[in-house]
């Protein structure tokens, strides 16, 4: 009987360690995104990861991070080598990876963890019409 006990508690502690969360696509396997549906995100908490716009405007003027105004134009040349397309990818779900001159390291470090693949690909298509 206690052998049971056991075995019931590791299948309870391997269920609570698996994730079911989808594992997020590179970038070159997301959807298409859907940049209207992308806007609407960039305002909303999801999965009580912070909004977009709790950070950021949408106009040149800065808050806790840049001002998004002539974002798509920006990035296509902020790091040498990657697409405006990568650079938003990374910065979404690797933001420790370029940090904004003037800025410091405080972006939301857990997006990763809360956008699914088809609610990243909307937000990176509606930041890339900016």
């Amino acid at each position: 009987m206690q052998n049971l006990f056991w075995i019931v508690g590791l299948l309870l502690f391997i269920s609570a360690c698996t994730s079911n969360a989808t594992p997020l696509a590179d970038v070159d396997s997301l959807p298409t995104g859907d940049a209207q549906r992308g806007a609407e995100l960039f305002t909303q908490r999801i999965n009580g990861a912070p909004s977009c716009a709790s950070c950021h405007t949408l106009t040149d003027v800065q808050a806790a991070g840049p001002g998004l105004a002539g974002y798509s134009q920006r990035v296509a040349t902020r790091v040498e080598g990657l697409s405006a397309l990568d650079y938003t990818y990374n910065s979404i779900l690797h933001p420790s990876s370029y940090i904004v001159d003037g800025y410091s390291n405080l972006m939301y470090q857990q997006f990763r963890n809360k956008l699914n693949n088809q609610a990243l690909a909307d937000i990176i298509a509606y930041l890339l019409t900016l």
